[in-house]
This record gives C-alpha cells, structure tokens and sequence, in this order.
C-alpha cells in the first residue's frame, strides 16, 4: 500500500503542477517574427517588333539610263523599300521634333523615329555614296516624300492603327562628280526606334 500512496501522491502531485502551470503557459505569447516584402516591377506597353525579313534586304535598283540621270539633280524612278512590323499597340504619344520645330500628338496611333547611317555623297551629302560607278547618289525618302538626313534620328512619325508597313524609297540621283557607269552599291544600316 506504501507503493500505491507513493504513487497517489506522485500522480497528486503532477496533476497539481499542471493545473497551476497551465495558465502560466496560456499566457505566454509566441515567439513570432515579423518582416515586409517590397514588391516592385514595371508595367510597359509593348513597342512594335520589326519582321526580320525586314532587317536584312537586298534592294535591286535595276539598271538605270544615263538619259535617265543626265542633269545633276535628275533622278530615276524610286524603289520602294518596306519595313514590316508586328504587334505594335495602341498609345497616345506627345513628342517635340528638333526640324522643324513641331509637336507630335496622338492618342491612339504608335509612333516611331528612324535612323539611318550610310557614308554620305561627297559631292551631295544629303546623298548616299554608292562604290562601283560615279555621278550618281542615292537618295532615300521617308513616307511623306522628304529626303531622309543621314546619320540623323528622324522626326517623329505615327502608324495608323493596325498599320504593320513603314515604307521608304530609294532613287539614282545624278551628282555633279564625272559619269562612269557600270554596277555599284551601297550599304545603308538603319534602326527604328519606338517610343
């Protein structure tokens, strides 16, 4: 029976510390950390893509009369050069071109500027040189008919919604350096820049 009081008292013991444990646990809080996520990231509107058939062409300017050229300035038939793009979205757009001195505004057509880098006429600098024959230059236009500036970012120009074509045109202009024909060509790098 000594063993049996032994073990009341042990079990009458232990039931007691819980007993007045218990609330002393229940109150104690949980150790608990605490932190911040900064959470930041940039939300964009897609900018056109160029096809890449569109960056890499071989123009062919035919084969041009010298009657064609035969006073400086004179120029033979353009070629038409296009550009295609893809996906290009529906944005408003304010910008300042330097020349003139204009603003473009849309509210929902994309624009782009263009860039194109060539070694220039030395005769006439508005004039890409082309390497093969002499007396003649190329001149290259934008849509609008207005002789594109080498090695300038061009003005501001907007797309039609849904419009995916950029056209350019290149033509043989006669330079007042001395007529020798045969074949020639040129390299002209270009960039479009959306923004």
């Amino acid at each position: 029976m000594n063993r049996m009081n032994r073990a009341a008292n042990k079990m009458a013991l232990l039931a007691l510390t819980l007993v007045l444990a218990g609330p002393a646990v229940a109150d104690e809080k949980p150790l608990v950390d605490t932190g911040q996520l900064y959470v930041h990231g940039d939300l964009q509107e897609n900018t056109c893509r160029m096809e890449m058939d569109s960056a890499w062409q071989e123009v062919d300017l035919g084969s041009t009369a010298r009657a064609e050229v035969n006073l400086v300035g004179r120029a033979a038939k353009p070629v038409t050069v296009k550009l295609y793009l893809r996906d290009c979205p529906e944005l408003g757009n304010w910008s300042t071109n330097i020349t003139p001195l204009t603003e473009t505004v849309s509210t929902l057509q994309p624009p782009y500027r263009a860039r194109f880098v060539a070694v220039s006429d030395a005769s006439n600098p508005d004039l890409v040189a082309v390497t093969g024959a002499s007396g003649i230059g190329l001149r290259l236009r934008d849509s609008r008919g207005k002789t594109v500036m080498l090695s300038r970012t061009g003005d501001t120009m907007l797309l039609n919604p849904g419009q995916d074509v950029v056209v350019f045109t290149l033509a043989p202009e006669r330079t007042n350096a001395p007529f020798f024909a045969g074949p020639y060509h040129a390299m002209i790098n270009f960039s479009l820049i959306y923004q």
